[in-house]
């Protein structure tokens, strides 16, 4: 821009670039400022990067293998303690014509999962690998839950129990020692959701912050409510307003340096429509947290403990669980359908009969056998819907993917098979690419490997290079079929 000799000088239109790089600064500053972190994920400030998300998902008293495992079916017996023929890790592509009854309601999401078979849980009774007579504490529903996410086994303790008494876990759990590594700037470290997890300890856990420190779920809703969102601090209509605020002020910085666009050098204009182009990101990644992130009305208030409200309750859990996580709440998240033994009815599912009962029925009683796919396939209906919203809901950093691209989703039991309490073969289903670490779509049989292996993988896939987890001598190191 020329100045004539005796134009008067107006401070309030001349650009240079010192001035055009403090107001970016400025501008910079006022994005990041506490006033803008209550409108992006209640209290966190937004990410700039779809960062990696954990969810771990039980349910109990094992599952029909000719049902669960793809291909399975003409195999015998019809709950195995181990995979006939298989001496070497097999992979096949998993479609949805190759699915059983249980996982078919998931059919829609074979392309981003893995079904895992002769996965063990080897550390429920040994330390060593070499010998598998150890004599731990507690019965086979104790062990389970306390062995899913920590690769470990109980202390020694005083919770009474079909093959008690036994304690805690001996260990901190895959969940917590993630949260530990990517959750410390979270509103929530992490959050432990669950439906009737009635039932007392150990039977009620599956994650721990350490040895003999459960973090028990929350199946209440109203509970779980208030501690979601006691910090909001805002109504859904006081929300929405700061959001319009918010915006206006973008669309108001934005006008006014377009103003001053053409006063700029060809280098300058570059670098403002560069940065103009990072306004309108956030203005959209507000758009979107005023449709995902605004406090949901408070839940009705519900017995937590009366069966008949089991299905509502897991689903008003659910939704609260996804909610957390794509308002950026928190990155991690555990949930229980019920206890390790799970004394639930399932008339909703076409099988009014008591769950832990059933799972004892004989192989040949075909009529109790259909019964425990019935509810296992209920299990799948509501992993589908997580899966569903996961799979359809985009990251709010603006790069197109959705939320499970970047997640790693477990889906396990505390047995394989329900009326022998083995600890063999248990029911695997793991969902996400994990930002592009897993390799999906595919079903793996391996030859009775410890489920540490699989938790090593996952703590892999989260970013960190550990070579074991859990028992030390119970792990072999990560299960490299699933790496993509």
């Amino acid at each position: 821009m020329i100045k004539e000799p005796n134009e008067p000088n107006d401070f309030r239109t001349r650009v240079t670039r010192r001035r055009l790089l403090s107001g970016i600064g400025a501008l910079t500053a006022t994005l990041t400022s506490p006033v803008w972190k209550v409108a992006t994920a209640f209290g966190q400030t937004q990410k700039t990067g779809a960062a990696k998300r954990f969810i771990g998902v039980f349910s109990a008293n094992g599952t029909i293998a000719s049902e669960f495992f793809p291909g399975f079916s003409s195999l015998t017996p019809t709950r195995p303690n181990t995979i006939p023929g298989v001496s070497t890790v097999t992979s096949t592509p998993l479609t949805a014509a190759s699915l059983g009854r249980i996982l078919t309601p998931i059919a829609a999401h074979v392309s981003k999962m893995s079904v895992l078979q002769g996965v063990d849980m080897f550390s429920t009774v040994t330390d060593n690998l070499g010998q598998m007579t150890g004599n731990k504490p507690g019965g086979p529903h104790m062990k389970g839950p306390g062995a899913m996410l920590t690769g470990g086994s109980l202390l020694a303790g005083s919770f009474q129990g079909a093959g008690g008494p036994a304690g805690n876990a001996d260990r901190i759990s895959v969940d917590q020692y993630i949260a530990n590594q990517i959750g410390t700037k979270d509103a929530h470290l992490s959050l432990q959701f669950g439906a009737r997890v009635i039932g007392g300890a150990p039977l009620n856990c599956i994650s721990y912050s350490a040895a003999n420190e459960p973090n028990v779920p929350i199946y209440d809703a109203t509970q779980m409510y208030t501690q979601m969102f006691a910090n909001a601090n805002l109504s859904s209509s006081q929300l929405t307003q700061l959001l319009s605020e918010r915006k206006s002020v973008l669309d108001f910085l934005q006008a006014d340096i377009g103003v001053l666009e053409s006063r700029l050098s060809a280098d300058d204009q570059t670098r403002l429509n560069a940065h103009l182009s990072g306004v309108r990101t956030i203005e959209q990644q507000l758009t979107n947290s005023a449709t995902v992130c605004t406090p949901p009305m408070k839940p009705a208030t519900l017995d937590s403990n009366d069966i008949t409200n089991y299905p509502t309750i897991a689903q008003l859990m659910s939704n609260m669980m996804l909610l957390s996580h794509a308002c950026g709440m928190t990155h991690v998240s555990t949930f229980m359908f019920a206890n390790a033994d799970s004394w639930q009815y399932y008339p909703f599912a076409g099988a009014n009969e008591e769950h832990h009962g059933t799972s004892h029925c004989s192989d040949s009683d075909s009529v109790n056998v259909n019964n425990l796919v019935l509810m296992n396939i209920w299990h799948a209906q509501q992993v589908n819907t997580m899966l569903d919203y996961l799979a359809t809901t985009p990251e709010s950093d603006g790069s197109g993917s959705m939320m499970l691209d970047n997640s790693v989703f477990l889906w396990g039991n505390e047995l394989g098979v329900g009326n022998t309490h083995s600890y063999k073969n248990i029911p695997w289903l793991l969902a996400g690419g994990a930002g592009g670490y897993f390799k999906t779509g595919q079903f793996l049989q391996y030859p009775d490997v410890p489920h540490n292996n699989l938790l090593v993988s996952i703590c892999n896939a989260m970013g960190m290079s550990d070579t074991t987890f859990g028992i030390p001598g119970v792990c072999t190191g990560p299960l490299t079929e699933l790496v993509a």
